[in-house]
């Protein structure tokens, strides 16, 4: 496995966590992915793409993103909702924004446009599970996004989804969106000497040296290092073990009822 990187002997120990910590486990690729998308918010509006299977944390990213930026700042949308259209994007807009509808989609558009630039915090839609979003609209997204003819770009979009999103945006009718994606970010799950750290901040030091070490390579193998696959399997060998060391057949027997 390409990510089954072991850690250098200088490593230093883990230090001990009594209590497992709340929130996502920050790892390689999550950081990375967070710190790209700040940079980009800090430089002005711009078209986003975070690539991640299921259970590599997209939707945790958002979230710490959503809670960590300034509100004087930034106002950031989310939307997730299979067969999305232009007109349900613009009537959500609307309603985020407190802009009454009007006759029609294009003037309220424009109303919305108008708020935008006249609101002093930066406006970011990200737009979740986008493989669902039928071509046509995201082709018309554009058209909200560059509606005014004073500025390139008048609010910020990121698109998120698993890696068939990349398929998709290779379609024809898709090339003016694509090439306008200046912000690129893979989550592929975790390094095998991520693990260990991992497996603390989740579970405490308690719980973590109830899993022995000789069993975490299949673990990490099994899950391909998902974080959510990582935790159900875990979690579910924990239980069976009771109180005591997880076993080998703990593990397997885990992993066979995650599917993995």
């Amino acid at each position: 496995m390409k990510r089954h990187a072991m850690p250098p002997p200088s490593t230093p120990p883990l230090a001990p966590i009594a209590h497992p910590k709340p929130g996502p486990f920050p790892y390689r690729d999550w950081v990375a992915a967070r710190s790209q998308i700040e940079s980009a918010l800090r430089q002005g509006p711009f078209y986003g793409l975070v690539i991640g299977g299921s259970g590599t944390g997209k939707t945790s990213l958002v979230r710490e993103l959503s809670g960590s930026l300034d509100r004087h700042q930034y106002q950031l949308l989310y939307l997730s909702s299979p067969r999305i259209s232009l007109i349900s994007i613009v009537r959500f807009f609307a309603l985020a924004l407190r802009v009454s509808p009007k006759r029609s989609s294009l003037e309220t558009i424009k109303s919305i446009a108008d708020v935008i630039a006249s609101q002093p915090a930066r406006l970011v839609a990200w737009i979740d599970e986008a493989t669902a979003i039928p071509v046509d609209t995201l082709v018309e997204l554009r058209s909200l996004t560059e509606f005014s003819h004073e500025v390139p770009q008048i609010f910020s979009v990121v698109l998120a989804g698993p890696p068939e999103l990349k398929t998709l945006l290779d379609n024809p009718a898709l090339f003016p969106l694509r090439r306008r994606i200046g912000v690129r970010c893979t989550l592929e799950g975790l390094h095998r000497d991520e693990l260990d750290a991992f497996l603390l901040h989740r579970f405490g030091s308690v719980d973590d040296k109830r899993l022995p070490q000789g069993l975490r390579d299949e673990l990490f193998e099994r899950a391909r290092g998902i974080p959510a696959l990582l935790d159900r399997a875990v979690r579910h060998a924990l239980d069976r073990a009771g109180s005591g060391s997880v076993s080998s057949d703990h593990l397997r027997e885990a992993l066979d009822a995650t599917a993995l």
